[in-house]
Protein backbone atom coordinates (compact mmCIF):
# COMPACT_ATOMS: atom_id res chain seq x y z
CA UNK A 1 0.00 0.00 0.00
CA UNK A 2 1.00 3.58 -1.00
CA UNK A 3 1.57 5.52 2.09
CA UNK A 4 1.86 9.62 2.88
CA UNK A 5 5.30 11.44 3.58
CA UNK A 6 4.69 12.68 6.79
CA UNK A 7 5.35 16.63 7.22
CA UNK A 8 8.94 17.98 8.43
CA UNK A 9 9.65 20.12 11.30
CA UNK A 10 10.01 22.91 8.82
CA UNK A 11 7.07 22.44 7.05
CA UNK A 12 5.38 22.15 10.27
CA UNK A 13 7.00 25.23 11.37
CA UNK A 14 6.10 27.13 8.88
CA UNK A 15 2.57 26.11 8.46
CA UNK A 16 2.09 27.56 12.01
CA UNK A 17 3.94 30.89 10.99
CA UNK A 18 1.36 31.20 8.52
CA UNK A 19 -1.43 30.51 10.72
CA UNK A 20 -0.03 32.87 13.74
CA UNK A 21 0.28 35.56 10.51
CA UNK A 22 -3.43 34.72 9.74
CA UNK A 23 -4.84 35.18 12.72
CA UNK A 24 -3.21 38.62 13.47
CA UNK A 25 -4.59 39.71 10.23
CA UNK A 26 -7.86 38.71 10.44
CA UNK A 27 -7.61 40.53 14.48
CA UNK A 28 -6.11 43.03 13.47
CA UNK A 29 -9.40 43.55 10.69
CA UNK A 30 -11.42 43.16 12.59
CA UNK A 31 -9.84 46.31 15.03
CA UNK A 32 -9.89 48.22 12.21
CA UNK A 33 -13.60 47.83 11.50
CA UNK A 34 -14.86 48.10 14.70
CA UNK A 35 -12.62 51.59 15.51
CA UNK A 36 -13.94 52.78 11.66
CA UNK A 37 -17.25 52.58 13.46
CA UNK A 38 -16.72 54.26 16.64
CA UNK A 39 -14.93 56.98 14.36
CA UNK A 40 -17.83 57.73 12.29
CA UNK A 41 -20.58 57.38 15.27
CA UNK A 42 -17.54 60.24 16.88
CA UNK A 43 -17.99 62.28 13.81
CA UNK A 44 -21.13 62.05 13.13
CA UNK A 45 -23.07 61.26 15.71
CA UNK A 46 -26.99 59.80 15.12
CA UNK A 47 -29.30 62.50 16.93
CA UNK A 48 -33.10 62.18 17.51
CA UNK A 49 -34.43 64.26 15.47
CA UNK A 50 -38.25 63.17 14.94
CA UNK A 51 -40.08 64.87 12.79
CA UNK A 52 -42.95 66.99 14.30
CA UNK A 53 -45.20 68.29 11.44
CA UNK A 54 -45.20 69.25 7.86
CA UNK A 55 -44.45 72.91 7.15
CA UNK A 56 -47.07 73.27 4.38
CA UNK A 57 -46.56 74.65 1.24
CA UNK A 58 -46.22 78.36 0.31
CA UNK A 59 -46.21 80.87 -3.31
CA UNK A 60 -44.72 83.94 -1.85
CA UNK A 61 -42.73 87.02 -2.94
CA UNK A 62 -38.81 87.86 -2.22
CA UNK A 63 -37.05 90.54 -1.38
CA UNK A 64 -36.46 90.87 -5.11
CA UNK A 65 -40.02 90.92 -6.61
CA UNK A 66 -39.63 87.54 -7.40
CA UNK A 67 -41.97 84.55 -7.26
CA UNK A 68 -40.22 81.89 -4.28
CA UNK A 69 -41.85 79.10 -2.98
CA UNK A 70 -41.28 76.42 -0.77
CA UNK A 71 -40.55 74.06 -3.93
CA UNK A 72 -37.29 75.67 -4.14
CA UNK A 73 -35.86 74.89 -0.58
CA UNK A 74 -36.95 70.70 -1.03
CA UNK A 75 -34.04 68.45 -0.74
CA UNK A 76 -32.07 70.75 1.88
CA UNK A 77 -32.87 72.03 5.33
CA UNK A 78 -33.47 75.37 6.16
CA UNK A 79 -33.97 77.70 9.23
CA UNK A 80 -36.93 80.16 9.47
CA UNK A 81 -38.53 82.57 11.41
CA UNK A 82 -40.98 85.18 11.67
CA UNK A 83 -39.90 89.04 11.78
CA UNK A 84 -41.16 92.39 10.36
CA UNK A 85 -38.64 95.66 9.55
CA UNK A 86 -39.91 98.27 12.24
CA UNK A 87 -40.07 95.99 15.15
CA UNK A 88 -37.69 97.54 17.54
CA UNK A 89 -37.95 94.95 20.10
CA UNK A 90 -37.20 91.37 19.44
CA UNK A 91 -36.85 91.22 15.45
CA UNK A 92 -33.50 92.59 15.77
CA UNK A 93 -32.38 89.87 17.60
CA UNK A 94 -33.65 87.53 15.92
CA UNK A 95 -32.04 88.58 12.40
CA UNK A 96 -28.81 89.57 13.91
CA UNK A 97 -28.59 86.05 15.76
CA UNK A 98 -29.78 84.94 12.00
CA UNK A 99 -26.82 86.09 10.55
CA UNK A 100 -24.86 84.73 12.86
CA UNK A 101 -25.96 81.21 11.87
CA UNK A 102 -25.87 81.78 8.36
CA UNK A 103 -21.83 82.32 9.39
CA UNK A 104 -21.74 78.53 11.60
CA UNK A 105 -23.87 76.53 9.31
CA UNK A 106 -22.90 74.75 6.03
CA UNK A 107 -23.33 76.23 2.92
CA UNK A 108 -25.94 73.36 2.03
CA UNK A 109 -28.38 75.13 4.64
CA UNK A 110 -30.71 77.91 3.81
CA UNK A 111 -33.00 80.63 5.70
CA UNK A 112 -36.09 82.09 5.23
CA UNK A 113 -37.60 84.86 6.96
CA UNK A 114 -41.07 85.29 6.58
CA UNK A 115 -42.31 89.02 7.36
CA UNK A 116 -46.01 89.37 9.22
CA UNK A 117 -46.38 93.19 8.50
CA UNK A 118 -46.90 92.31 4.90
CA UNK A 119 -48.92 95.57 4.24
CA UNK A 120 -45.49 97.44 4.84
CA UNK A 121 -42.69 94.97 3.96
CA UNK A 122 -42.41 94.95 0.31
CA UNK A 123 -40.06 93.56 -1.84
CA UNK A 124 -37.59 96.58 -1.51
CA UNK A 125 -37.80 97.30 2.21
CA UNK A 126 -37.38 93.46 2.75
CA UNK A 127 -34.13 94.10 0.46
CA UNK A 128 -33.04 97.40 2.77
CA UNK A 129 -33.46 95.10 5.62
CA UNK A 130 -31.35 91.89 3.94
CA UNK A 131 -28.48 94.33 3.26
CA UNK A 132 -28.85 95.28 7.09
CA UNK A 133 -27.90 92.22 8.56
CA UNK A 134 -25.52 91.50 6.06
CA UNK A 135 -27.53 88.32 4.31
CA UNK A 136 -26.21 86.02 1.92
CA UNK A 137 -29.33 86.85 -0.05
CA UNK A 138 -28.01 83.87 -2.30
CA UNK A 139 -29.31 81.40 0.78
CA UNK A 140 -30.93 84.19 3.22
CA UNK A 141 -34.45 84.97 1.95
CA UNK A 142 -36.88 87.32 2.55
CA UNK A 143 -40.76 86.38 1.94
CA UNK A 144 -43.89 88.64 1.78
CA UNK A 145 -47.28 88.59 -0.07
CA UNK A 146 -50.58 89.13 1.27
CA UNK A 147 -52.00 89.28 4.59
CA UNK A 148 -53.70 86.46 4.29
CA UNK A 149 -51.21 84.35 3.09
CA UNK A 150 -48.47 85.17 5.46
CA UNK A 151 -51.20 84.39 8.45
CA UNK A 152 -51.88 81.08 6.60
CA UNK A 153 -48.05 80.44 6.81
CA UNK A 154 -47.53 80.99 10.51
CA UNK A 155 -50.68 78.74 11.16
CA UNK A 156 -49.39 75.48 9.18
CA UNK A 157 -46.07 76.01 11.35
CA UNK A 158 -47.95 76.47 14.46
CA UNK A 159 -46.61 79.79 14.75
CA UNK A 160 -48.42 82.84 16.56
CA UNK A 161 -48.43 85.57 14.64
CA UNK A 162 -51.36 88.40 15.43
CA UNK A 163 -51.71 91.57 13.86
CA UNK A 164 -51.94 95.15 15.20
CA UNK A 165 -54.85 96.45 16.75
CA UNK A 166 -55.66 100.10 17.41
CA UNK A 167 -54.98 98.98 21.29
CA UNK A 168 -52.08 96.32 20.88
CA UNK A 169 -48.65 95.84 18.45
CA UNK A 170 -48.19 92.93 16.52
CA UNK A 171 -47.61 89.83 18.53
CA UNK A 172 -45.60 86.86 16.88
CA UNK A 173 -43.41 84.11 18.15
CA UNK A 174 -39.83 84.17 18.77
CA UNK A 175 -38.57 80.89 17.70
CA UNK A 176 -36.72 79.37 15.04
CA UNK A 177 -37.56 76.47 13.06
CA UNK A 178 -35.42 73.84 11.46
CA UNK A 179 -37.05 71.72 8.23
CA UNK A 180 -35.99 69.19 6.35
CA UNK A 181 -35.78 68.62 2.60
CA UNK A 182 -39.11 66.87 2.64
CA UNK A 183 -41.03 70.02 3.93
CA UNK A 184 -40.97 68.94 7.50
CA UNK A 185 -40.57 70.91 10.52
CA UNK A 186 -38.07 68.69 12.41
CA UNK A 187 -37.16 71.31 15.53
CA UNK A 188 -38.54 74.38 17.45
CA UNK A 189 -35.85 76.55 18.71
CA UNK A 190 -35.89 79.70 21.74
CA UNK A 191 -33.50 82.28 20.29
CA UNK A 192 -33.06 83.64 23.48
CA UNK A 193 -31.82 80.57 25.17
CA UNK A 194 -27.98 79.74 24.00
CA UNK A 195 -28.02 76.13 24.43
CA UNK A 196 -31.34 76.23 22.37
CA UNK A 197 -29.46 78.13 19.66
CA UNK A 198 -26.41 75.38 20.05
CA UNK A 199 -28.86 72.69 19.44
CA UNK A 200 -30.42 74.46 16.25
CA UNK A 201 -26.76 74.20 15.23
CA UNK A 202 -25.86 70.79 15.76
CA UNK A 203 -29.22 69.47 14.01
CA UNK A 204 -29.03 71.61 11.14
CA UNK A 205 -25.63 70.49 10.50
CA UNK A 206 -26.47 66.57 11.18
CA UNK A 207 -29.07 67.35 8.85
CA UNK A 208 -27.22 68.89 5.75
CA UNK A 209 -24.80 65.42 5.89
CA UNK A 210 -28.01 62.95 5.53
CA UNK A 211 -28.81 61.75 2.48
CA UNK A 212 -31.82 64.17 1.12
CA UNK A 213 -31.78 66.45 4.30
CA UNK A 214 -33.79 64.00 5.72
CA UNK A 215 -31.92 62.66 8.97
Amino acid sequence: PMTTPSTTPAQRSTADKLQRVLTIVLWLGMICAMLAVVGVKMIFPHRDIPVLYPAGAYALTDQDGKPFSDAALRGKPYVCDFVFTTCGSVCPIMSSKMATLQNRMPASVSFVSFSVDPTHDTPPVLKDYAHRYGADESRWHFLTGTAEQMAAVAKKMNITAVPATKDDPIMHSDRFLLIDGDGNVRGVYDSKDEQSMQKLVDDAAFLSRSRGARG
